[in-house]
């Protein structure tokens, strides 16, 4: 029965006393259940130091302890006995800086203990006994993370209900004995499981599970993994509501921020996949909810072990009662048997039903099994024996049959004369059920498992996963040492191991190793390894796990990380091109990697770097593209090319002949388009056919991806420098034109207000005309139509045909469209004053056209023409703004303007080249 949460905790020394004595637990030798808890919740803080403490009236006593020398210290030393009272974990950040602590010798002392987390050691009737605690030798003001902090509470009540099955099993130890290996394989067949985390970043919208959390969902390691659609349908249908209603209260801003949860999860097809446990927690930054974090465990064969051992206690408890047994008293003179109460419990006979005979007995025995019961009991009986036992099947009185163990002793005369057999018939029907679900257990499990003889390291036992893991048949394991599966080169590591296990030592260990499989292939493995007393020997248990993905997949990681970090420094193309065809060719072992850049107009392929393994040559070099013009024309599709072998795929036979001559027999092939035009390529080759695998395919695109952002980067800052000279080249002739502008303006002043509108309206026409250039939506120049509309912009008021413009489009560059721009407002100016613009009615046309086509001899010619305005007068003198419009082309594209005084409307002529117009400087 568990204890309330907020139940009263007793800390009295008589009440901690008692509790202590009931369980008998102080001064008993290390065992392992207790010093794995420590060696957990170690692993589970990242600390030096775990303790199991006891806590007398005098002193603190370790159960259990990793990284502390002492059994046990004096109370002055206890930080433990803090945690009396309390019901949740005690974190002291540090230990120096808290009056509780300051002075204890443990912190003042040698070691100088300085952090200390501690989760209270509570007895089902609220007696606080002690701790389970971690320490370490520096400050964490941090303290713990809620998971560590969740997971040492839960070390804790896990070793309280360890503590509890203990004092149990003080009472029960002959049956647990009888089911010792039972027990034992149960325990190791449900080791090393796993913990997988989850993460969902709410500003980044992302759900992140680990390796071990997709296993667990049966999701691959590169598949996308969301809340709605992994999460809620890998549940099962049963489960699904109520997880989902865990995680939206977990949530909730008024919620208690808290996740914790047991469910099933399944396979797309509804196949029952994990019992999985999960806890997460809300983590709040300035009040505002930032991610939602936790951890997930399958608890698969432990929820089954629970069941198994919930049925043991209940044998146990039978075990431990006289009546468990069906006792009978065979008088073998009279053929008179007298059986105990125990038959009538266990296998359903009353008392009036049962006739006190042999035949009796014999009669209920599984008519298979009768004849060799009765011939074996009858040879005991006859030929001198003193003990018989025999498993058989027994019918009960409701018709069903109970598998049995009888046995029994002989009481014989002074002449050897039988007289009477008593014994005791024991049912064990439960306990081979259990025995069996243990073999399908074993055989079913998710990992390998092999059991070893320490001494010889010869297998004894092996389930079919490690068969497939290492690609061999039972045969070749059972019988024969593991050692051969080890490759050479790691002999070393491989024999002191064994020499370990060989001298006995007990062992509960995670490693990762490598291991030949039969078909000649590495692979990599993570061992599970227990070692634990079995009678007078020692039974060794190893769980492996196939992780050889898992480290692909992580050397590919940091390759990756590591070309970022390169790359992100390159200067140039071959650079970029020879970082990525070492990093490539590393990774994947290949014969050659390298960029190659296309240059279809030249009709060949450039490659600046590659990287070879020493037994091809390189092909750094020019080379032209119809050497493999089958595959340029697939690349050119945007094709990601992925070839085992070259010699089998039909689609490159006419490359076959360039592939073979560079010893080129696989290959991936990765193109860059740029606006539908394939410019480069990024390659990984092989000398022999090869089976890419999806991860391999996967990885190089991402080099290649890679690459192109570098590529894409050096051509951004190449074009930012043209940029930046084009825009102090720019910057230069706007300063000088405005120079011009006021310079003229300001010559022979003689009414200072007109000349400060006529600079500031020039100024003004100066900057649209910088304004249409920079419309242009990134080309240099305007169409011509635009510089002309911008110009006379403020002289439109609406009318109808005030203004009319009308000629084919030309673009003009940006000399030619800043003295356009000028010369227009000009000729505006005037109009406005004198001319069309400064009546109702008046217009303004503007027309051009282009002679002599569009050579190097082509002429534009413009004609300004007003009418509707006032008569017109010729000046009497040519201000700048005359000048302007007459010199205005000329001296920046060569062109000539001509200005007629009629006097029903100013015509200007413009005439100009085409190619002076459309220069972009």
């Amino acid at each position: 029965m568990s204890r309330p949460p907020d139940a009263p905790v007793a800390t009295g020394p008589a009440e901690r006393r008692a509790a202590l004595a009931r369980y008998g637990i102080l001064d008993t030798p290390p065992e392992q259940d207790f010093d794995d808890a420590v060696a957990l919740a170690a692993q589970l803080c990242a600390a030096p130091t775990a303790l199991v403490s006891l806590v007398t009236e005098d002193r603190q006593w370790f159960k259990a302890r990793l990284g502390f020398d002492a059994s046990e210290t004096g109370l002055d030393r206890s930080v433990c006995s803090h945690t009396l009272g309390l019901t949740d974990v005690l974190v002291i950040p540090d230990l120096a800086a808290d009056a509780r602590t300051r002075a204890n010798p443990l912190v003042t002392g040698a070691k100088g203990m300085r952090f200390y987390a501690g989760a209270p050691l509570i007895t089902p009737e609220g007696v606080a006994i002690g701790a389970l605690c971690v320490l370490d030798t520096a400050p964490r003001p941090e303290g713990l993370s809620p998971a560590q902090a969740a997971g040492l509470a839960a070390l804790a009540r896990s070793v309280m209900t360890t503590f509890a099955l203990r004092r149990a099993a003080l009472s029960r130890r002959a049956e647990i004995a009888a089911l010792a290996e039972s027990e034992l394989r149960l325990r190791l067949a449900v080791e090393a499981t796993g913990i997988g985390t989850f993460d969902y970043d709410f500003a980044a919208g992302s759900l992140r599970w680990d390796g071990r959390t997709r296993a667990l969902f049966g999701v691959g390691p590169d598949a996308p993994v969301s809340y709605e659609g992994s999460f809620l349908p890998g549940l099962h249908p049963e489960d699904r509501a109520r997880a989902d209603a865990a995680v939206r209260a977990a949530l909730d801003p008024d919620g208690s921020g808290l996740f914790d949860c047991e469910y099933r999860t399944v396979a797309r097809d509804g196949a029952l996949l994990h019992r999985v446990a999960a806890r997460g927690a809300l983590v709040r930054e300035g009040g505002r909810a930032i991610r939602f974090v936790g951890t997930v465990r399958d608890v698969t064969a432990e929820r089954a072990a629970q069941g198994a051992l919930a049925a043991t206690e209940e044998r146990l408890r039978l075990a431990t009662r006289a009546t468990n047994d069906a006792i009978w008293d065979w008088d073998l003179v009279t053929d008179h048997v007298l059986w105990n109460e125990a038959l009538e419990d266990a296998y359903g006979w009353a008392p009036e039903t049962v006739e006190p005979t042999g035949g009796w007995w014999l009669e209920r025995v599984h008519p298979e099994d009768r004849a060799r019961v009765e011939a074996d009991i009858r040879g005991v009986i006859d030929r001198g024996g003193d003990d018989w036992r025999h498993e058989y099947r027994f019918r009960r009185a409701d018709g069903s049959y109970a598998e049995v163990f009888d046995r029994g002793s002989m009481v014989r005369g002074p002449h050897g004369e039988p007289l009477r057999m008593i014994g005791a018939m024991l049912d064990l029907t439960e306990r081979n059920r259990v025995a069996a679900q243990l073999r399908a257990v074993f055989e079913g499990a998710n990992v390998g498992i092999v059991q070893i003889d320490p001494r010889t390291l010869v297998a004894l036992e092996v389930n079919a996963k490690l068969c497939a893991i290492w690609g061999a048949e039972e045969a070749d394991i059972l019988g024969h040492s593991v050692a051969k599966w080890t490759p050479a080169e790691d002999a070393e590591e491989r024999d002191r191991l064994h020499r370990r296990l060989a001298a006995g030592e007990i062992m509960r260990e995670t490693l990762e190793k490598r291991y030949r499989r039969k078909d000649g292939r590495l692979i990599w493995g993570r061992v599970n390894l227990v070692s634990q007393v079995n009678g007078d020997g020692l039974l060794i248990t190893a769980m492996i796990e196939d992780i050889t993905e898992e480290k692909r997949l992580e050397a590919r990681q940091r390759a990756l990380i590591e070309l970022g970090d390169r790359l992100r420094d390159a200067a140039d193309t071959a650079e970029v091109s020879g970082i990525a065809a070492e990093i490539l060719g590393k990774t994947l072992g290949l014969s050659r990697a390298g960029y190659t850049a296309i240059e279809t107009g030249a009709g060949r392929f450039r490659i600046e770097r590659d990287r070879t393994d020493g037994t091809v040559a390189s092909l750094a070099g020019t080379h032209p593209l119809d050497m493999v013009a089958a595959t340029v024309a697939r690349l050119r599709r945007g094709e990601v090319l992925v070839v085992a072998d070259i010699a089998a795929d039909p689609g490159l036979a006419p490359d076959r002949g360039s592939y073979a001559e560079h010893r080129i027999r696989a290959q991936i092939k990765v193109p860059l388009l740029r606006r539908g035009e394939l410019v480069g390529l990024l390659f990984a080759h092989a000398a022999a056919p090869r089976a890419w695998e999806a991860g391999e395919v996967g990885f190089v695109r991402e080099v290649a991806e890679r690459v192109w952002a570098a590529l894409a980067r050096l051509q951004a800052e190449e074009q930012q420098r043209v940029l930046n000279r084009e825009l102090s080249h720019r910057l230069k002739n706007t300063l000088t034109m405005a120079q011009a502008i006021a310079s003229q303006t300001l010559r022979n002043v003689t009414d200072v207000r007109s000349v400060k509108e006529a600079l500031v309206a020039r100024l003004v026409a100066l900057g649209k005309a910088h304004d249409i250039l920079l419309s242009g939506e990134g080309e240099e120049g305007a169409g011509l139509e635009a510089v002309l509309a911008g110009a006379l912009a403020i002289h439109d008021d609406g009318e109808p045909d005030r203004i009319r413009l009308s000629g084919p489009p030309i673009e003009v560059g940006p000399k030619a469209a800043l003295s356009l721009s000028l010369m227009i407002h000009e000729l505006a100016t005037n109009a406005a004053k004198y001319g069309a613009f400064s009546v109702p009615g008046g217009r303004v046309a503007v027309e051009w056209t282009i002679e002599d086509g569009s050579g190097p001899d082509a002429l534009v010619r413009m004609i300004w023409t007003e009418r509707g305005g006032p008569p017109v007068t010729v000046p009497t003198r040519k201000g700048f703004g005359s000048r302007l419009i007459e010199r205005g082309l000329s001296g920046a594209v060569g062109g000539e303007t001509r200005t007629d005084y009629a006097p029903d409307g100013v015509v200007c002529r413009i005439t100009a080249p085409l190619e002076g117009l459309l220069e972009k400087e």
